[in-house]
């Protein structure tokens, strides 16, 4: 009984160790109203570019972590920032792989991006996008004060 419970446990910890080394994305359902409230921008924009930030020397893979910058043509603005405008093309930081929470590669695709500002550059990830009709839903959902909890104030 106890060499099994061993055999068990050294098991677990084998395999809790190769599941961090996989270093696979996970999010937290987005509540995309909460989201548009706290997020420093938010547009729904097409992917024309990616590039990797500082490319490894040649032969040297290139690493999931890697700093990468998404280049998006701004369809529509929901939460305005510096060059959130219609039309323009704003460059969004990210890390290069989805499995490590690096944004969506599909070029030309529509993207609902909640976007955070730090050191002059807008930043995101995988858990902070949405779809472009979810995104509108919010924002008319924030404008117009969203729907009553059920029992609120105001209920009769």
């Amino acid at each position: 009984m106890m060499r099994s419970l061993a055999v068990a446990a050294a098991a677990t910890a084998v395999s809790l160790l190769a599941a961090d080394a996989a270093m696979a994305c996970s999010c937290v359902p987005l509540d995309e109203r909460e989201q548009l409230r706290e997020s420093d921008g938010a547009f729904v924009g097409r992917l024309v570019a990616v590039r990797v930030v500082a490319p490894p020397a040649q032969g040297e893979p290139i690493s999931s972590g890697e700093p990468t910058d998404f280049i998006y043509r701004v369809g529509r603005v929901y939460n305005r920032g510096p060059g959130l405008r219609r039309g323009r093309r704003v460059r969004v930081r990210s890390v290069r792989s989805e499995a490590t929470c690096g944004l969506q590669h599909q070029k030309g695709q529509l993207y609902g991006l909640f976007v955070m500002r730090r050191n002059h550059r807008w930043h995101s990830n995988l858990c902070l996008t949405t779809t472009p009709r979810r995104m509108r839903r919010a924002a008319e959902g924030a404008s117009a004060g969203g729907p009553a909890s059920p029992g609120g104030a105001g209920c009769a």
